[in-house]
């Protein structure tokens, strides 16, 4: 009987095999399922009919994407286990950033595609910090302090440093971090401390190079270059930096060993992560420097072809020092420090035809702290409505900053911002909230209870937009508010891959949400939050988004920037005048990815002949041994692309 049973299972399976009728349905129905997806897919209106020229550039995109993911690098799904050289595309950002930098064609592409807003960026955090320290070079009255007196390396190690620019005349000349009669003490407001902490900048490096001979002579290997300053955080460190220079630099930038260490935590990396921020502070925090960096900072966008950018300063702190450190500017003055830098460098631009480039200037968005008590946050919200009424073109939002697994939640504040929208509403003006949320894993609101998650109350306050949102999947209910549909625009998410990976929400680009968020129907933005401390540029951040996930392509990004004007706080005419720009330096940039690259898609044989690297991945003597068993295969498989041109047009 057993042995009949299995007879027949074999016969039927076997004549099973021959009904065509059912194979067919299956393929019809996987075809209705794939072709649903993409008649549905997140970015169909930046696909609709597309040029000839949009078509081959896309095509080019795809094609240099899939032979660096085997090629640059290599790590690709084998029994063989990783070579030292190999990389995993879309691994650690920082473990990937060198290969990036330096051999990736997709990424050279990522530097050329239109961006159109940047819409989530910390004020203090565009600029590379050489450049910044340079510049304190030419500041006399630069000072620095630390948290404790710096004797040995395991001090050096533990401090933590703060500048700030100062009257010289009320500093007493003779103060010295090394000394062992430097003060240590945690609260430097402290009248009885407060003047004997400052030690001048210039002559601090003279005795770090004496109390530290032959130390911090070198920048890392991996960041250094010769060359001009850096015009971007994203960009290898190239400015010869002094010792004290050199070990502050590892301070003030995430590490790739800060950023993945076994041992490093949540919690750790936000520490760390403040630590840096309050180092940069005092380096832009004085009037020279707040209004040359305006006119840097938009230098930097239109290099990296962002046409407008909404900045988040931390305005809790309500005034900076004057030149020579003996006046204060209070918010109110910043802004117009802001607005007179904004109008220089527009005028320039317009001089020299450009003002298409950044047309629009910047806007700024209200940020304070989620830690401060209820008093704090209602003195500061007066103030930006205060600064809304003052420069209505300037001040465009408002937001709170902080990590969100410590106090306080937004509902925390919930009279506050009740008061603060009847106000505005009263007085009729608009400053949309733009908070942080969702920027965590335990999504709790610096509590124990889930109830608390700052997403609640993003939806229940009208948010427009949110940064990050990496926590929203979460709540499916929550994520029906953030759809974009025909009776409503959604709210924004201002993605942030990088900083989600640094700050540990996930280990690599892979494992961010984004294309699951984008998937469910969220318009999204891409953004470089906080470049000085992760050695990022928005141009890293649209190449991560399209090592990310196979499923990203030309059209991905055109969409992206598109939902970056759509959702910006410029006026609607701004807003239709951005998109016109947009469409022609699209063009443009379709244009010049079909010259530039389509004749090679892969690295020419020169290109391999100088990189021991490409060399020992397509040498066809090694390929066997690289790829493993299907080595040989793979080798054709590349010289027939190679020299097919038609490889192009698939």
């Amino acid at each position: 009987m057993a042995s009949e049973s299995k007879n027949n299972v074999h016969l039927i399976f076997e004549a099973s095999l021959e009904d065509d009728k059912s194979i067919t349905n299956y393929a019809e129905e996987r075809e209705r399922l794939v072709e649903s997806e993409r008649q549905n897919a997140w970015d169909r209106e930046a696909r609709y009919k597309p040029s000839s020229q949009e078509e081959r550039a896309a095509n080019i995109i795809f094609a240099i994407r899939e032979w660096e993911r085997n090629v640059i690098f290599g790590n690709l799904p084998s029994e063989t286990l990783p070579k030292k050289d190999d990389r995993d595309m879309g691994g650690q950002y920082l473990t990937n950033k060198e290969y990036i930098d330096t051999r990736s064609k997709l990424f050279e592409i990522s530097k050329m595609v239109p961006k159109g807003a940047l819409l989530h960026l910390h004020f203090n955090a565009e600029l590379h910090p050489e450049l910044l320290l340079v510049q304190a070079r030419n500041t006399e009255n630069m000072y620095i302090r630390s948290i404790r007196r710096i004797e040995n390396e395991e001090d050096l190690k533990e401090t933590e440093m703060v500048f700030s620019v100062l009257d010289r005349k009320t500093v007493d000349p003779s103060i010295n971090i090394f000394s062992d009669t430097y003060p240590t003490c945690t609260n430097f407001k402290d009248e009885a401390v407060k003047d004997k902490i400052w030690m001048l900048w210039s002559k601090f490096q003279d005795e770090f190079e004496r109390k530290f001979p032959g130390k911090y002579k070198q920048q890392e290997p991996e960041t250094f270059r010769e060359g001009n300053l850096p015009s971007h955080c994203g960009q290898p460190a190239v400015a010869r930096l002094r010792p004290a220079e050199n070990w502050l630099r590892s301070k003030m930038v995430l590490s790739e060993k800060e950023a993945y260490d076994p041992d490093q935590t949540v919690n750790g990396v936000w520490a760390r992560f403040n630590q840096a921020t309050r180092a940069f502070k005092g380096l832009l925090n004085y009037e020279r420097a707040y209004t040359e960096y305006i006119g840097m900072a938009i230098d930097r966008f239109i290099e990296e072809k962002i046409m407008y950018a909404e900045l988040r300063p931390m305005l809790l702190d309500k005034d900076i020092p004057t030149n020579d450190g003996k006046g204060k500017i209070d918010n109110s003055g910043q802004m117009q420090l802001i607005i007179d830098a904004v109008n220089e460098k527009k005028r320039q631009l317009k001089d020299a035809g450009r003002l298409h480039e950044f047309p629009f200037g910047l806007k700024i968005i209200y940020c304070t702290p989620r830690s401060i008590p209820p008093s704090l946050m209602m003195r500061d919200m007066k103030e930006c409505i205060e600064l809304k009424i003052k420069y209505p073109d300037l001040i465009c939002g408002f937001d709170l900053v902080g990590a969100e697994d410590r106090a306080f939640h937004i509902g925390y504040y919930q009279k506050q911002f009740m008061a603060f929208k009847k106000t505005c509403k009263t007085l009729g003006v608009e400053i949309p909230f733009m908070f942080h949320a969702g920027e965590t894993l335990l999504d709790t609101g610096g509590s124990h209870d889930p109830a608390n998650s700052n997403l609640y109350d993003a939806v229940a306050l009208g948010a427009k937009r949110i940064g990050h949102g990496f926590a929203l999947l979460k709540h499916p209910k929550l994520v029906e508010e953030f759809k974009k549909d025909g009776k409503k625009p959604g709210i924004c998410i201002e993605l942030c891959p990088i900083s989600n990976e640094l700050l540990h929400l996930c280990r690599n680009i892979k494992e961010h949400p984004y294309p699951q968020l984008l998937a469910a129907g969220i318009p999204c933005t891409v953004n470089s939050d906080n470049p000085s401390l992760f050695s990022n540029s928005m141009s890293h951040e649209f190449y991560q988004i399209m090592v990310g996930a196979p499923t990203m392509s030309l059209y991905s990004w055109k969409q992206l920037a598109r939902w970056s004007i759509d959702y910006s706080c410029l006026s609607e005419k701004e807003q239709k005048e951005g998109h016109k720009y947009l469409d022609e330096s699209w063009e443009q940039f379709c244009h010049d990815v079909v010259n530039t690259y389509g004749p090679s898609v892969m690295h020419t044989d020169e290109e391999i002949a100088r990189d021991p690297v490409l060399k020992d991945r397509v040498d066809p003597a090694k390929a066997a041994a690289y790829y493993g068993d299907d080595g040989e295969a793979r080798w054709k498989s590349y010289t027939k692309k190679r020299g097919n041109k038609k490889y192009l047009e698939l």
